[in-house]
């Protein structure tokens, strides 16, 4: 089980965690899923290149529905199947649920992203 310390963090309150070469897991952060309430649907584009601060998909609560931005250059591969059944689950366990698998253009590109003790100093202002 990885810990939150491996992952990295977007201004935009998304993870990503590394699974194998330019793979990775992409969810969003407790303080996201904290701020929409229950969530109770995702819509993932997949397939399809999606630039850096672009949408690629939205995420529905009782309460709003919002963009997941991409943190970097990123095809979405695969959707977690936990999500279509239970998308609450992200409410419950936030850095253990997963929303996509994704891969990167380059490696690169995980190196403008923060690690967790930055991200906390972000959503601290």
């Amino acid at each position: 089980m990885r810990t939150i310390n491996e992952l990295k963090f977007s201004q935009d309150h998304v993870w990503l965690a590394h699974i194998d070469s330019n793979k990775y897991h992409l969810g969003i952060t407790d303080f996201a899923q904290d701020l929409l309430g229950d969530i109770v649907f995702v819509d993932i584009k997949l397939n399809v290149a999606i630039p850096p601060n672009s949408p690629l998909g939205i995420i529905e609560s009782v309460k709003t529905a919002s963009d997941i931005v991409s943190p970097a250059n990123i095809k979405v591969i695969g959707l977690n199947p936990l999500i279509e059944k239970s998308p609450e689950t992200i409410n419950d366990k936030p850095y253990e649920t997963w929303i996509c698998e994704i891969t990167l253009d380059s490696d690169v590109e995980i190196d403008n992203l923060l690690n967790y003790e930055h991200y906390l100093d972000l959503i601290k202002e």
